[in-house]
C-alpha cells in the first residue's frame, strides 16, 4: 500500500463514485452537481447520473460514511488495491503454490502489472477494475475453498457489477465446475441454477438500475445518452463492433514508448503500451501444463477478451493495456503454473523487468507528468 501511496499523482478529480456515493448514502440514484470537467454524467431534468456500473460507489459507502467530505476516492483505490494483492497471496496459497512461487506472482501483479497505476490513480475508470478484481478473486478464493455456488455466483455477479465485462468470465467456472454441472441431472441442474441464480440477481439489478433512471434495461443506455457523444471519433461507428478488433491488438500487442534524443529517452503512451512490454513475466502463462484447470482459465481469458475487442475504445487514458484486469487472476494461475513449485533464473529476470518497467510507467506518468499520446 505504501508504493502506491507514494507513487499516487494525489486525488483524482474523476471523482465520480465519491459523489455517487454520498448520494446513494442520501436516497438518491442521481448527482444534483455537474461539474464541467465531468463529462460522462448524463442529465435528465436536472439531475445527473454516472454512467458506469454503480457497484465502486457502493462499495465505497462505508468509507464515505465515516469521512464524509474528507474520504478520497484516490486513497480508497489505493486502500482496495493492496487488499487485492493480499487476496492473489491467498489464492495462490490454495493453488497448494510454493511460498516462494506465490510471493513471486503476489509482488508481480502487485509491482509488475498496470494494477500498481491503476491503483495509484484511483479515477472513475481505474477503480472499477479495483473493485470488479476484489470481487472476481474473492469467488476464485471460494472456487479453490468451499465451492459454495451460490456466493461464487453472487461475487461474480458484484464484479460484474463494477465492470460490465467480466460477466463472461463466467464461462472459467462453467468449465472448472464441469463436473458439477454434467451429466444433466435434477442435482447437477440445481448446482447450474445456483452459480447463475447469483449472476442474474446482479444482472436483474443492473437493468432494473437502468430503468429507473432511463426507462430503459439496457447495458448500453447509459452511454448511448452521454453528451457530445456524437463528437467523439472513438465512438463514431458506434459502441461494438467486429471492426474495433484491429485497434485493440494494436493497443495490446504492438503499441511501445516513444524514443526521443534526451532524457528520460523512453516516454511513456497514455494511448496503450504492449502487455509483453508493460509485464514480460506473464509469457509464463505460456508454460502451464494442461490440466482442466488451466483450459478454464485460456477459456476465461479469451472470451472476456474477445467481448472487450468489439469495444470501441481501448483503454485510453492509461498506463499498459487496462483492460487486461479484467481477466487478470487468470493469466496470474496460469503463470504460477507456469513457473512451477521452483524459481528459475528466467522468471526473476522477467518479474524484476517487469517491476522497472511499471515503476518507470507509473512514476513518469503520476510524478513528473511524463507522457506521449
Amino acid at each position: 500500500m505504501l508504493v502506491y501511496f507514494l507513487s499516487s499523482p494525489g486525488e483524482t478529480p474523476y471523482n465520480y463514485f465519491t459523489r455517487l456515493s454520498e448520494s446513494l448514502l442520501s436516497g438518491k440514484l442521481y448527482l444534483t452537481q455537474n461539474p464541467p470537467w465531468l463529462n460522462e454524467l448524463v442529465p435528465v431534468n436536472g439531475k445527473y447520473y454516472v454512467v458506469y456500473p454503480p457497484m465502486p460507489a457502493i462499495v465505497l459507502m462505508p468509507y464515505i460514511f465515516f469521512f464524509g467530505e474528507h474520504a478520497s476516492q484516490t486513497m480508497f483505490s489505493i486502500i482496495l488495491g493492496a487488499v487485492n494483492v493480499i487476496l492473489v497471496y491467498l489464492l495462490c496459497k490454495r493453488l497448494n503454490c510454493s511460498i516462494k512461487t506465490s510471493l513471486l506472482v503476489t509482488f508481480f501483479f502487485a509491482l509488475g502489472t498496470n494494477h500498481w497505476y491503476l491503483s495509484s490513480v484511483g479515477s472513475a475508470w481505474f477503480i472499477a477494475h479495483i473493485t470488479a478484481l476484489f470481487f472476481l478473486l474473492l469467488a476464485l478464493l471460494e472456487t479453490f475453498g468451499k465451492q459454495r455456488l451460490l456466493l461464487i455466483g453472487l461475487l461474480l455477479g458484484a464484479s460484474f457489477w463494477a465492470r460490465t465485462p467480466v460477466i463472461f468470465t463466467a464461462f472459467f467456472f462453467y468449465i472448472y465446475f464441469w463436473r458439477k454441472f454434467w451429466p444433466i441431472n435434477r442435482k447437477n441442474i440445481y448446482n447450474f441454477l445456483l452459480l447463475n441464480l447469483g449472476i442474474l440477481f446482479f444482472v436483474l439489478l443492473d437493468a432494473t438500475y437502468n430503468f429507473l433512471r432511463f426507462g430503459d434495461f439496457s447495458p448500453f443506455a447509459p452511454y448511448n445518452l452521454i453528451p457530445n457523444l456524437n463528437n467523439d471519433p472513438i465512438f463514431k461507428d458506434g459502441f461494438m463492433s467486429v471492426t474495433f478488433i484491429p485497434r485493440h491488438i494494436d493497443a495490446i500487442l504492438f503499441r511501445l514508448p516513444r524514443l526521443t534524443d534526451h532524457p528520460p529517452f523512453f516516454i511513456p503512451s497514455l494511448y496503450s503500451s504492449a502487455i509483453w512490454f508493460t509485464s514480460p513475466m506473464l509469457i509464463y502463462a505460456f508454460k502451464a501444463k494442461k490440466t482442466i484447470l488451466n483450459l478454464a482459465c485460456w477459456i476465461g481469458i479469451l472470451i472476456p477478451m474477445f467481448m472487450i475487442f468489439l469495444w470501441a475504445g481501448v483503454g485510453y487514458a492509461q498506463f499498459g493495456y487496462r483492460f487486461i484486469q479484467d481477466v487478470m487472476p487468470f493469466f496470474l494461475i496460469l503463470a504460477g503454473s507456469g513457473i512451477g513449485q521452483k524459481l528459475n533464473k528466467w522468471a526473476i529476470s522477467l518479474f524484476i523487468l517487469s517491476v522497472i518497467v511499471n515503476a518507470w510507467g507509473t512514476i513518469l506518468i503520476n510524478k513528473f507528468n511524463i507522457f506521449t499520446f
